[in-house]
């Protein structure tokens, strides 16, 4: 035990004596911060677009798309605030909300509305997500003559100075008698199509209202009769009056298993492979024959393994730390403002989930872990390495493509097929933990998974001895392949 103890003990102070673990630790929190301030960034420092509206067809139909698109963008800010309840609470909110009315049809009196919120800082941020376009006139009517503004060899004037033209958007006639107009859009930009979508639902509302005018139906008639829309209550069957509504909090615990899967992929990979290099360097050193003048292979094996592992946790345990502080502190505020807010933060902290995935981490490194400590006593270079490792990335990856749509489809027979291959079983069924699997599948997919796991240490020990030793090495198992082959 003091072997393996001694051993451990070297490889958690390598790592942690250095700047890169310190680095790792700080750089999870960083990235989070860095996550949610990324799409707020990039919207408020993309550049005003300007475009052009032509209407080919003589029905003033410009006017009525740029009035579609005002009142959309106005729609969506007017929702925005009203979502500012948790957060500023209903009485300012609402407060808010009064005076963004007091202009019903644009948005002159959103600074006023955001001074209520605490959020008049924030204002270009705020309006930057529901779209930074701007018409202006236009310098011509035809393509050919818009074509050097879109192009950027000539400038429009903008109230920022002058600017090549984003967009131009015709209204041209219909083909054929009857035929409803069409929209033509140019951009030499081909990725950012919000400006032709919001044009299009813009017309097509205008036409379906003068289609329902045509019938008889006066604007206030149509507009009750667009605001039909049925109840949507989604209710949890299981509760006991089947009165209780399903919220966040009750989706919560499928997104952070899903997300725990993720990271639980993330974490059993690289230290895996910080075993591997590792253990490479150090054959390389010449120090694994030192090690084995002075310890046994198993102590090596588990005192490697144990000493990385230690490395994971000590970042698991600041993380969790700092994250459980993090929910505790703002639950506490949350629930002074919303009892939902504070209940969606203590679903996302469950200690049954975050235990699991403890459990789940532990027997996925110590089987990934002893995979690759055993192909890297087979190799003398990292490029052996990499070349036996192929086959174990490939199949690291599948449990990955088959998250992706987990979400949807927890009961898929595959998916739950899926769970019984033992080294996919920490990723796959960390994720079904939500939708409450039988017991007897977890039971069934612990017991496999716990015997690969010792049945995979156990070869691996094998594997490390015959590698530490110079018994075998990579081409042992080129060998081995080409004779099967042969």
């Amino acid at each position: 035990m003091r072997a393996i103890y001694l051993i451990a003990r070297r490889e958690y102070i390598s790592y942690v004596a250095t700047w890169g673990f310190w680095l790792s630790l700080l750089s999870v929190p960083v990235f989070m911060v860095l996550g949610a301030a990324i799409p707020a960034l990039v919207q408020s420092s993309q550049p005003m677009r300007y475009y052009v509206m032509i209407d080919e067809t003589g029905g003033n139909l410009d006017d009525v798309i740029q009035a579609g698109l005002e009142r959309e963008r106005r729609t969506q800010v007017r929702a925005a605030l009203e979502a500012m309840a948790p957060v500023a609470g209903a009485e300012r909110r609402d407060r808010a909300l009064a005076a963004f009315d007091e202009d019903p049809a644009g948005l002159s009196r959103l600074p006023e509305a955001l001074e209520i919120l605490g959020l008049e800082e924030g204002a270009g941020t705020f309006t930057a997500q529901f779209g930074r376009h701007q018409r202006v006139e236009a310098p011509g009517r035809t393509l050919a003559d818009l074509r050097p503004y879109l192009a950027g060899d000539a400038s429009v004037q903008t109230p920022e100075g002058p600017r090549s033209l984003f967009a131009a958007v015709f209204i041209a006639p219909g083909e054929g008698a009857g035929a409803p107009p069409r929209l033509v859009y140019y951009s030499t930009n081909v990725t950012d199509t919000a400006l032709a979508s919001a044009s299009r639902r813009a017309l097509g509302e205008h036409l379906r209202q003068q289609a329902l005018m045509g019938r008889g139906l006066s604007v206030q008639e149509i507009a009750a009769l667009t605001a039909i829309e049925p109840e949507l209550r989604n209710l949890n069957p299981l509760a006991e009056d089947g009165e209780a509504e399903i919220t966040m909090a009750d989706r919560a615990p499928f997104f952070i298993s899903l997300f725990l899967a993720f990271i639980l992929w993330t974490a059993v990979f690289s230290v895996a492979n910080m075993l591997l290099t590792s253990l490479i360097e150090e054959k390389g050193g010449k120090i694994i024959e030192l090690l084995l003048s002075t310890a046994r292979f198993h102590e090596i094996l588990i005192g490697k393994l144990t000493g990385v592992a230690a490395v994971s946790f000590t970042l698991f345990l600041v993380w969790g730390l700092v994250g459980a502080a993090a929910s505790f502190v703002t639950a506490q505020f949350a629930a002074a403002l919303d009892p939902e807010l504070a209940q969606l933060i203590a679903a996302l902290v469950d200690p049954g989930l975050l235990l699991a995935a403890l459990g789940y981490f532990i027997v996925g490194y110590l089987m990934f872990g002893a995979i690759f400590l055993a192909l890297g006593s087979l190799c003398e270079t990292l490029q052996e390495a990499q070349t036996l490792m192929t086959p174990i990335i490939l199949v690291l990856m599948a449990p990955m493509m088959i998250l992706v749509f987990a979400l949807q489809a927890m009961d898929s027979v595959f998916i739950q097929a899926a769970s019984w291959v033992p080294l996919w079983t920490p990723f796959i069924m960390m994720a079904r933990l939500p939708s409450e699997p039988p017991v007897w599948e977890l039971l069934g997919t612990t017991a496999l998974m716990l015997a690969t796991m010792a049945a995979v240490v156990w070869g691996a020990a094998a594997v490390f001895r015959q590698g530490a030793l110079g018994q075998a090495d990579a081409d042992s198992v080129k060998r081995m392949f080409s004779r099967k082959k042969g």
